[in-house]
């Protein structure tokens, strides 16, 4: 359902205008535009109350660490069989261009290397020895296939036990995808915060049309972060950064939320 973008109150249908592109807020009487509705079946209230599994808060010193689990068992377990799949191929590929570079550059081959296609020790194409310029295009060749079999890979351990972390601190904020230490960090100034979105793309291929969801944050520089995060919990850690970088306290929605008192507290 839609909701108002300043006090989160559900607009009816009725208080829609398509033709001219806005809605009217019946209880605030703020006008918006369509596309800044907030579209969510919970209030600002009720998700911060009951966040999503794998979601929390805590505060650390003067900052605060908002997470997001990546976890998603059915993720995990599409990415797991694609990888299986597309990188049991890409392998035999693989094997056949390092023989080759063995071959070429050292000598013939051991006995025990698990290379397709050997004789006497050389791996063969188009009915001879595999020579060293026959090698480097296969190197080259498989770097894109290689690429996509290493980024599935990463993505099913991401599905498992990756998340999202934002941290928010006086002298370092910034937002991190990863498992453990193994992170992408994005950093932003939190006293330049000036609007947190959630933003979809859309992209078609094949005549398939796919939708993507993510975070961002306009600050000194725009990051967008999240596109991995399932829809409860990419609306929840939104909502959450919205609450304690872009509203005062008085006016938040749960009062229970850490307080930044390093940030100047400004209406948005």
């Amino acid at each position: 359902m839609q909701r108002c973008p300043e006090c989160d109150e559900i607009i009816l249908a009725e208080a829609i205008n398509i033709k001219e592109g806005f809605a009217l807020c019946p209880v605030c009487g703020r006008l918006t535009r369509l596309s800044e509705l907030s579209f969510r079946n919970r209030s600002v209230v009720e998700t911060l109350e009951k966040p999503p599994a794998g979601c929390s808060i805590m505060p650390v010193g003067h900052g605060v660490i908002v997470r997001a689990s990546l976890r998603s068992i059915m993720g995990s377990l599409g990415a797991t069989a694609f990888a299986l799949f597309w990188n049991g191929i890409v392998s035999v590929f693989v094997l056949i261009a390092m023989a080759g570079l063995y071959a070429n550059l050292i000598g013939p081959l051991p006995a025990w290397f698990p290379a397709p296609g050997v004789n006497n020790g050389q791996p063969q194409m188009n009915g001879g020895p595999m020579n060293l310029g026959q090698t480097l295009f296969l190197c080259v060749f498989l770097i894109p296939f290689v690429t996509v079999g290493t980024g599935m890979a990463g993505a099913a351990l991401l599905f498992l036990c990756g998340k999202v972390v934002v941290v928010i601190d006086e002298f370092d904020s910034y937002a991190a995808t990863g498992i453990g230490f193994l992170t992408w960090k994005q950093r932003f100034d939190p006293l330049q915060v000036h609007s947190i979105t959630i933003s979809t793309k859309t992209s078609e291929s094949d005549g398939q049309t796919s939708t993507s969801r993510s975070i961002g944050i306009e600050s000194n520089r725009t990051i967008k972060f999240g596109s991995m995060l399932h829809s409860d919990r990419l609306e929840w850690m939104c909502i959450a950064l919205k609450e304690l970088l872009l509203k005062a306290t008085a006016s938040r929605s749960n009062t229970n939320l850490p307080v930044l008192t390093w940030i100047p507290r400004r209406e948005k």
